[in-house]
């Protein structure tokens, strides 16, 4: 279950201080991870508030979250959007029982998230809303600085925190091996020309909502940045016979929209599962390593479960 160490109490008060909000105010926690993230309902609608976990991002690399939306929002692209506290600033100080966080209220993405069956119809949609996205954001500049997604990000930092908790030698040099491997896929089609700009970083199912009309509406770019836009094209789908039908209907989907070269379409697996080693590390270092060495322990195994199966996938050896 998710615990926050925020309570509603304190949602309701400080939204009220900082917000031009139309009483009367409800809050609830939707989820309590790197961020904690409430829900908070006034007389003229919901929104959404997200307290930044602490040391998880800057000011600087929020705003750029900020003005990504902006600038989609300005193209056409159907995203949520940061509310202006009463200051006009987007991002605000927020009081925890262990120190100031950064926060950003957020607007509510009307429609609701999809519901099974999760059919190639759905994943064609989502194809031409996220290659909408990339289009729009072709031309995003902006003076705020996001750690880029490029191979350091993605599996040096991650191996270098995984490699040294598992206590199987063999298991350490199987992650060392792995995120090399890995690194020389993506590096090999990188040099082809992989195509690089503004990422969502998390396209699942759990990002958007589909209105009645089915409209996608995104939200959440928490996970995104700067990086190979091959890792929004649900590669995972590729290598997994139950879901060829979806895979190939997300691409026909996008590529209605924008072009894809073979290579971004070649590299979309392997970087799905370095997004996984990435969300490993994260996942330990947020949730997991505080548990304790046994609860460690058992992610762990799970986890390289996980990176054999991409390795068997693969053909690594």
């Amino acid at each position: 279950m998710d615990v926050s160490s925020i309570s509603s109490d304190l949602v309701l008060a400080w939204v009220a201080h900082r917000y031009a909000l139309q009483p009367p105010l409800a809050s609830e926690l939707i989820r309590a991870y790197t961020n904690d993230v409430f829900l908070v309902q006034t007389a003229r609608g919901r929104c959404v508030l997200k307290v930044y976990g602490n040391g998880w991002r800057t000011e600087p690399e929020i705003l750029y979250e900020v003005q990504l939306l902006e600038h989609l929002a300005a193209k056409g692209v159907l995203v949520v959007r940061a509310i202006p506290a009463k200051d006009r600033r987007p991002v605000q100080p927020f009081p925890t029982p262990a120190g100031s966080r950064l926060a950003v209220l957020f607007t509510y993405a009307p429609g609701a998230k999809p519901v099974p069956p999760f059919t190639p119809a759905l994943y064609e949609i989502e194809g031409r809303a996220a290659a909408a996205m990339h289009r729009a954001a072709d031309d995003f500049v902006t003076a705020y600085h996001r750690r880029p997604m490029d191979l350091t990000y993605l599996l040096d930092h991650p191996a270098a925190l995984i490699q040294p908790l598992l206590e199987d030698p063999e298991a350490r040099r199987f992650v060392l091996r792995f995120a090399h491997q890995l690194r020389q896929a993506i590096g090999a089609r990188a040099a082809g020309g992989l195509d690089w700009g503004p990422c969502h970083g998390d396209l699942t199912l759990d990002n958007f909502h589909i209105t009645p009309d089915r409209q996608i509406v995104w939200y959440d770019f928490d996970s995104g940045g700067p990086g190979w836009r091959a890792g929004d094209l649900q590669g995972w789908a590729a290598i997994r016979p139950e879901a060829t039908a979806r895979w190939e209907a997300f691409l026909h989907g996008y590529q209605e929209v924008r072009p894809l070269d073979p290579f971004n379409i070649e590299a979309a697996p392997y970087l799905s599962a370095a997004f996984d080693v990435w969300g490993m590390a994260v996942d330990l270092q947020n949730r997991i390593m505080e548990q304790g060495n046994d609860v460690t322990q058992q992610y762990l195994s799970e986890s390289l479960n996980k990176m054999q199966l991409w390795a068997s996938q693969f053909g690594f050896s």
